[in-house]
């Protein structure tokens, strides 16, 4: 049983990896055809705000990144006018983040050139009910790896970044 499960996960990481690798390409491309110059650890952290107004430390919770590794990436969305930092009028010291009508448009631009692509050709060719399953089970394994508590949003398909991106 060991051995098997030795085996899974090495099979999960070179799968994981090839995903991650045609992810990035393809959002790379993307935002380059959409005349942006974000990072996909950039164009990431945007998404994640887009329909939510998070702070710092929930953006970071929901990404799995340090804040302080996260404030730079927030900080030059906030410089390009993508993010704004609002104020909580029940709490001045929580500084909530929200995105802009630039920065919804960039994400529409960016979504809307999805429409064809390696991952879209791939999750068609499995199908809506496999595309389904494959995403409610990578949801699972996630949440098996990384328990969140219950009051942090959590969003589990994440490309991995590191400092500096």
């Amino acid at each position: 049983m060991m051995e098997r499960n030795v085996a899974s996960a090495d099979a999960l990481r070179r799968l994981c990896g090839t995903v991650m690798k045609t992810a990035r390409q393809e959002l790379m491309q993307h935002l380059s055809e959409a005349g942006s110059d974000l990072s996909p650890h950039q164009f990431l952290a945007l998404m994640n705000v887009s329909g939510h107004t998070l702070t710092l430390g929930e953006l970071s919770r929901a990404m799995g990144l340090d804040p302080s590794t996260l404030a730079p990436t927030v900080e030059v969305l906030v410089r390009k006018g993508l993010v704004q930092r609002d104020r909580d009028p029940q709490d001045r010291r929580r500084t909530p983040l929200s995105v802009t009508e630039a920065g919804g448009a960039l994400l529409a631009q960016v979504t809307r050139q999805d429409e064809q692509g390696p991952l879209l050709n791939g999750l068609q060719a499995l199908g809506e009910e496999k595309s389904h399953q494959l995403i409610n089970l990578l949801e699972d394994l996630v949440a098996a790896i990384h328990p969140a508590s219950e009051s942090e949003p959590t969003h589990p398909c994440q490309m991995p970044v590191h400092k500096g991106q």
